[in-house]
């Protein structure tokens, strides 16, 4: 091939040179620098708001009343019923079978009440010692035989106005 070089006014020959191979090289990758720090965002600061509720008005409320007592004197009663019920019966000087007892209880109590106190002294459940003590003296301060052996007259005006028992014969 030849090709015409008008500087020299001659033709001038043309070697076909190939050309040369383009070899791509791939970019080195710089190191690049750290990542910077993020900022924390600023947090809002809120107000506190003062909240002003409404009073509420008075209501007139009526005073309750209180339930009046059916008895006088305090309430003594073990049973949580209004009264308990007293029986004769189970007033057994030293009861080996059944030691204590409702009913000797409330002896015991009444008698107390009504100042022998040995009884109150002795005051468990179980007719012993010093309750026939008390209900002798009981019994003589009455008109009767000062046994200490509970009979039905004897029961009888032991519990007369007491409101907190039922007394069976």
């Amino acid at each position: 091939m030849t090709e015409y070089n008008p500087a020299a006014d001659e033709p001038v020959a043309v070697v076909p040179v190939e050309e040369p191979a383009v070899i791509e090289v791939a970019p080195q990758l710089e190191e690049l620098p750290p990542a910077p720090e993020p900022t924390p965002e600023p947090v809002p600061v809120v107000e506190p708001v003062a909240v002003v509720e409404p009073t509420p008005e008075p209501v007139a409320v009526a005073p309750k009343e209180e339930p009046k007592p059916k008895v006088k004197g305090p309430k003594v009663t073990v049973s949580g019923n209004d009264k308990d019920t007293v029986i004769l019966a189970n007033c057994v000087y030293k009861n080996t079978f059944a030691r204590k007892s409702l009913t000797v209880h409330h002896v015991q109590r009444r008698l107390g009440e009504l100042g022998y106190t040995e009884a109150v002294a002795d005051k468990d459940g179980w007719y012993g010692d010093l309750t026939k003590l008390s209900v002798s003296n009981f019994q003589k301060a009455k008109g009767l035989a000062g046994t200490g052996i509970m009979d039905a007259d004897t029961f009888t005006k032991l519990f007369d106005g007491d409101s907190n028992v039922e007394v069976v014969l």
